[in-house]
């Protein structure tokens, strides 16, 4: 695949434009290159002086729809695309933007549509297949956007964010050792990236390996009191026989607001609140749709009756967790966890797995 046109000509400093070359630089997505602290109103000033002086009009109409859409005017940024598109119609960064326009203004299929065009017409996979892997995985299609990470990480085996998005795809699908190695290649190529250890984490305390689980779990915290992650550390230093969980729960929970999800789940393993409060509390004050606020609540409530050994009530509040119909939580994969381990037969989330097919795919770690 050709990289954007679009990025090759600000790469320049704009020289078509006649930008000054101190006003760019490296934007999210497309290898747009414009300030990364600049105001939508100073993008649209820039690019109205990019068309201004001569530059070419599809890629000042880029820029300002750039503008537009850090300034949240969805429907300018649209119209500002729309524009470039009927200028040049097989200018991939255009139909780029446009997808990335409508996808925040919560037109997702007019978005994958977007994507798609962009993507047959050449656009560098790091925009395209990151901004549609995304969307796929957003909107629940778990596999499809797992392969359009490794589109990614095909081209730049480098892309550490693409490695650790395609982690994330793979975890929801119980890819769990493909999960593991993207995160740990995600770490390899940026070690301060949080987010890796914390799904690396997740991943190494659903394979039960619960000492590993709490070390990626500690590092993902530090510097980030975070309840969902702090109540997960808690269970894998809990599982591993660790003396010193209840004494780390209670540092982590120090700054957290137990009136709110997710600080309330630390506070219900200390016995701050109720099951019936943390429960209310997870589902009235969460920022999820409300079936993934109850998975939370659910799960959490589930395991605090494991490890008081009601295990009868344990299983249904996971049971409970699973019906919530809710995918992609880490407490979705945490009870099918449990469900199993007493016996229950849950199925996999992986299509090439529910359909009877091995899945067989190199990971491609560089």
């Amino acid at each position: 695949m050709r990289a954007s046109p679009l990025a090759a000509a600000l790469t320049l400093g704009l020289a078509a434009c006649a930008t000054p070359t101190e006003y760019v630089n490296p934007c999210y997505g497309a290898g747009l290159l414009i300030p990364t602290d600049a105001s939508g109103a100073e993008i649209v000033a820039a690019a109205d002086d990019c068309i201004a002086k001569g530059g070419e009009r599809k890629q000042g109409l880029v820029i300002r729809s750039a503008g537009h859409l850090r300034a949240e005017n969805y429907a300018d940024a649209v119209a500002d695309a729309d524009a470039a598109i009927a200028l040049d119609p097989a200018y991939p960064d255009a139909w780029y933007y446009r997808g990335y326009a409508h996808e925040e203004a919560g037109h997702l299929d007019e978005a994958r549509r977007d994507f798609d065009q962009a993507i047959d017409l050449g656009l560098d996979p790091g925009a395209a297949f990151r901004a549609r892997g995304r969307l796929k995985f957003l909107n629940g299609d778990f596999a499809g956007g797992f392969d359009d990470f490794s589109a990614i990480v095909k081209a730049n085996p480098n892309d550490a964010e693409a490695w650790r998005l395609r982690g994330a795809a793979a975890a929801v699908l119980e890819r769990f050792a493909i999960a593991e190695q993207d995160f740990s290649t995600a770490i390899r190529l940026n070690p301060e990236d949080q987010k890796a250890y914390s799904g690396r984490g997740y991943v190494r305390y659903f394979t039960s390996r619960y000492g590993e689980a709490a070390a990626d779990l500690k590092r993902a915290l530090e510097g980030k009191p975070e309840g969902l992650k702090a109540a997960f550390l808690y269970l894998a230093m809990m599982r591993a026989g660790d003396p010193e969980a209840r004494a780390e729960l209670s540092r982590q929970a120090e700054t957290l607001n137990r009136n709110t999800n997710p600080g309330v789940f630390p506070a219900f393993f200390l016995g701050a609140v109720s099951e019936s409060e943390m429960v209310d509390t997870a589902i009235r004050t969460g920022i999820h749709k409300p079936r993934e606020n109850e998975s939370e609540g659910y799960f959490y409530a589930a395991m605090g009756r494991l490890f008081a050994g009601d295990t009868a009530g344990a299983k249904m509040w996971f049971e409970k967790t699973l019906a919530t119909g809710v995918v992609r939580f880490d407490e979705i994969r945490g009870a099918r966890k449990e469900l199993r381990a007493m016996g229950i037969d849950v199925p996999s989330p992986d299509p090439a797995v529910a359909g009877g097919r091995a899945l067989r795919l190199s990971t491609g770690a560089p």
